[in-house]
């Protein structure tokens, strides 16, 4: 998750999915873009490469769901 609610601000959930390309990531696509239809969600999709070249999970300050549900 990153973005301005995780400061308590916005109207919307910013939540990065990293994953490998493939059918999986494809119907997970589907379901999550039918899902935001419904639900204040930004999802951003990126290799696990991307994420590596462009460094956006430490320059966005990304905290995985994981550890924001332990941290409430």
């Amino acid at each position: 998750m990153f973005g301005s609610s995780l400061l308590g601000v916005g109207s919307d959930f910013d939540i990065l999915i990293v994953g490998p390309a493939g059918d999986p990531l494809c119907r997970l696509k589907a379901e999550l873009r039918h899902a935001g239809q419904e639900l204040p969600l930004d999802v951003l999709f990126m290799l696990p490469a991307e994420v590596e070249e462009t460094g956006f999970v430490s320059s966005e300050g990304c905290i995985s769901l994981s550890q924001l549900a332990e941290s409430n």
